[in-house]
Formats: C-alpha cells, sequence, structure tokens
C-alpha cells in the first residue's frame, strides 16, 4: 500500500486497466520505479502465461504498478453495519454505537474522517492541540511525513487522514503502529487532534460506532463482531 505522504489522487482514471492516474502519481519518484525490475524475473517465471497475456512485450515498471493498481481497485468492502444504518435501516447499530456515531459527529472527529470512506480525502498535521506521544521503540527513524517530500517546513508531521472503513481490524494505529489497541487511538486522536479529554464513556461508545465501519469482501465479513451493549 502507499505510505501516507504519497500524494495518490482518487477516483483513479480511466485506462486499460482503469488506473493511470495511480502510476502517474508514483513517478514523484522514478527511482522507486526502478526498483521494481528486481522483482520483475520472479513475477514472470510465476505467472508466465497470465502476464503476456495482460501485458504482450517486455515486463516493465508501469506494468506492475498497472497490476499492483488492479488488485487494490478490488479492496472494496462495502455492506458494513453503518452502511446499513444509512440505508434508513436504524436497528443496524445499538444504542451505544448510536451515541457514538453522534460524538463523533459533535466533537469534530467528522471534520476530517468524512465522505464515503471515513477519511482518506484530505491531509492533517498530526498533533494540533499538543504533540503526539512518542513511539514505543525511539530507535525506530521519525516519520516527518509529507515534509520527506516537499521539504517544506509546514509539511512536517502532516499525513494523509485515513479512512476508517475497517479500522477496528487493522492493528496497530497512526502511521508507525505506536497505538496498539483501537481504545488507545481514539484517546490519542481526542486530545492532540481536538483538545479534548474523553471519559472511558465517550471512548467505549466511539469505539462500539468503529466498529459498525467494518464491511464484507467478496461477500464475507471481516468483522469479529463485538457484543452490543
Amino acid at each position: 500500500m502507499l505510505p501516507s505522504s504519497y500524494a495518490v489522487h482518487t477516483p483513479l482514471g480511466a485506462g486499460r486497466h482503469g488506473i493511470p492516474t495511480i502510476v502517474g502519481a508514483w513517478t514523484i519518484k522514478p527511482t522507486r520505479l526502478k526498483r521494481c525490475s528486481i522483482r520483475i524475473h520472479p513475477v514472470t517465471t510465476l505467472y508466465p502465461g497470465r502476464l503476456t497475456t495482460l501485458y504482450p512485450g517486455r515486463l516493465t515498471p508501469t506494468h506492475v504498478l498497472d497490476a499492483l493498481a488492479t488488485y487494490e481497485r478490488s479492496l472494496v468492502t462495502p455492506n458494513s453495519r453503518f452502511d446499513h444504518y444509512l440505508r434508513n435501516h436504524p436497528e443496524a447499530l445499538s444504542p451505544v454505537e448510536r451515541r457514538g456515531y453522534a460524538i463523533f459527529k459533535a466533537y469534530g472527529c467528522v471534520a476530517c474522517h468524512q465522505g464515503i470512506n471515513v477519511g482518506g480525502n484530505m491531509f492533517q498535521k498530526f498533533g494540533i492541540f499538543q504533540e503526539a506521544p512518542a513511539p514505543h521503540d525511539p530507535s525506530r527513524p521519525v516519520d516527518l511525513g509529507r515534509f520527506l517530500l516537499t521539504q517544506v517546513p509546514r509539511d512536517r508531521e502532516v499525513f494523509r487522514v485515513p479512512s476508517l472503513r475497517n479500522v477496528a481490524v487493522t492493528a496497530p494505529y497512526f502511521h508507525d503502529g505506536r497505538a496498539p489497541t483501537l481504545e488507545a487511538a481514539v484517546t490519542i486522536m481526542a486530545r492532540v487532534q481536538l483538545g479534548r479529554t474523553l471519559s472511558p464513556e465517550d471512548t467505549h461508545a466511539i469505539v462500539q460506532f468503529l466498529h459498525t465501519l467494518t464491511g464484507e469482501y467478496q461477500g464475507r465479513s471481516l468483522a469479529t463482531v463485538p457484543e452490543k451493549d
């Protein structure tokens, strides 16, 4: 998957596999494309027939990116319980989940986590009201976000706001995995992004709401359904 500091534009453009826009975004770093060539020989050995059918001639890094982007377009996970709720089925959420959604809106989480993907369509600084807690592993290099690409000082610690779909099944959290649980992530986000200290009850309600964003993949639920209150 693309790092959060890459400016990948959506929706993806049209083309033979409908992905030129994502390929264009990756050309920001041509040296990264060249690195794909070291992987091409094993790939052609594993899938010679399929690759020559889809990509006549010599396989190139652009072909590899085309295949990866086409695969990523298949990762659609609709029909979460929250989707059913939005389709006028209020019974799809429990009372505590509906309360969590109300808090999510009232406290301002929706200012960044909005749209059909509940996020993923803007950049934001990580640590607005106060600095985010340091990662647990100080030996790891610090990720300065978009600054690494732009070298513009105001882009330090600015990252793409992630989509919250399937967030309950994608721990650990944040760009460096510093939050091991959803509860920890919600507590940190409220403090550093909203300037709020949540009560345990509010944290619990928001976490329960976030569980409702887990969808289905190829008709099968991705959720380990939490107990409803």
